[in-house]
């Protein structure tokens, strides 16, 4: 229980640091388009710290996940409602609705918008860190060679058995980590490839194939079929399978390949082989794979970007799915924010127990991963969230005049109702997480 509480904890101070650059964003677009900010604070509730500044009071509040940026604007607006006026067009200096709805419309764009660009510079960074990575030899074979475990697919002409991949357009391969990153970057394209064949490099051709309504180029990597770490006093690192269920053994493939759920495995162990016993299917130990040094990119700022867009792509095809009502869909990739939080802490806290450099990767990811979120999030067309302020913002522009204060509030009620739906929904995830599972 103490456990979880400190993940929460780390995870909770993590999102409450990427909600402050959201706010962060809309104190710097309000302070550039001179509406006053009335109240900046880190974290919410009760005050602890502050500074009076020139027309900014600065506050370190109790509650320290997440922030808020309090612009000038409430006294218009309940002067407005009181002498029952028909527009917000006349506001004091300094105010929200002084300014043209174009600048409202950036002011809340700018908080999303930081939170994009926190996401692709912290991925930058996190792309420059180098840590230690699986690697294995890019020895490949064609997946129409075993149509038992990929079903029956087309065969890649350009590749036999055994070939070692060496490189593909511009790019060279140091291992199959390398290889498969590329082919997945470039899927769907036609790629000029030279290989490793019978001790002779060979020019080829990988087409983009089309196996069960997906884009690929139909080929897999040949680990070599060598015991790594085994929770079995029976295999020990090192050892190498020659043979499963009656079968002779080239690749790991082959030993997924055996359809029998209790088989016998021969093993190679210092010049002697010896019989091993396998139950229903499952293998006690992992195979072997070398350690590489690795980093992402040499271009840091491109991969930011890049990886930060599809980041956002796929939030939003969850979004999408949520407020269309495939429910189903949305669900099977959102998570409580409790449950996200206490996530967030455990992985960060085992990736520091492996390495300091795997632990700030893992920390930058998350908190690029929370960054796009809420980015994306605060899009949704609704009045209190920032999607929804630009959405009114727009029409505003449409109609070249404001809001009557009166419709304002309106939309301010039922975009505050739809958003504690929202987060009851999210919540109950969480009951879902602890209690019903």
């Amino acid at each position: 229980m103490l456990q979880t509480l400190i993940f929460l904890i780390i995870g909770l101070l993590g999102i409450g640091l990427v909600i402050f650059v959201h706010e962060l964003g809309h104190f710097a677009a309000a302070r550039i388009f001179h509406v006053d900010v009335e109240v900046f604070s880190y974290g919410f509730g009760p005050r602890l710290l502050s500074y009076r500044g020139r027309k900014t009071e600065y506050r370190i509040s109790a509650i320290p996940f997440g922030g808020y940026c309090r612009m000038k604007g409430s006294i218009d607006l309940t002067k407005a409602l009181r002498d029952n006026a028909s527009s917000l067009d006349v506001a004091e200096e300094g105010s929200y609705f002084a300014v043209r709805p174009s600048r409202r419309f950036l002011i809340y764009l700018a908080g999303p918008l930081a939170n994009f660009l926190a996401a692709a510079l912290i991925l930058s960074i996190s792309s420059m860190i180098p840590v230690n990575r699986l690697s294995d030899p890019a020895y490949i074979t064609p997946i129409s060679l075993y149509p038992g475990l990929f079903g029956e697919a087309p065969r890649q002409p350009g590749i036999e058995y055994g070939d070692l991949l060496l490189s593909a357009g511009d790019s060279r391969f140091a291992d199959w980590q390398d290889a498969e990153a590329y082919l997945e970057e470039h899927q769907g394209e036609r790629i000029d490839a030279v290989v490793l064949r019978g001790g002779e490099e060979a020019m080829t051709v990988l087409e983009p194939l089309s196996i069960n309504g997906s884009a690929s180029f139909g080929i897999t990597c040949l680990q070599a079929p060598v015991v790594g770490r085994s929770i079995s006093p029976d295999f020990q690192e090192g050892d190498r399978i020659v043979e499963a269920g009656g079968q002779e053994v080239r690749s790991t493939l082959d030993v997924y390949s055996v359809t029998d759920s209790d088989f016998v495995m021969v093993i190679e162990r210092d010049g002697e082989t010896m019989k091993r016993i396998i139950h229903n299917g499952n293998l006690p130990f992992a195979w072997k794979s070398g350690i590489r040094v690795y980093s992402d990119s040499v271009n840091p700022l491109s991969y930011g970007i890049r990886r930060s867009a599809e980041m956002s792509v796929s939030a939003l095809q969850a979004l999408g799915a949520f407020v269309t009502f495939h429910l189903q869909d949305a669900l099977a990739v959102l998570t409580g924010p409790v449950k996200a939080a206490e996530s967030i802490g455990s992985i960060t806290v085992l990736a520091f127990d492996d390495s300091a450099a795997s632990g700030i990767r893992s920390l930058l990811l998350l908190f690029a991963i929370v960054s796009v979120s809420i980015s994306v999030g605060n899009m949704l067309p609704i009045p209190t969230f920032d999607g929804g302020q630009m959405l009114i913002s727009l029409a505003e522009m449409i109609r070249r005049r404001s809001l009557s204060p009166r419709a304002y509030v309106v939309l301010q009620l039922i975009g505050l109702a739809m958003a504690l739906a929202i987060m009851a929904m999210m919540y109950s995830l969480d009951i879902k997480a602890y209690f019903l599972t």
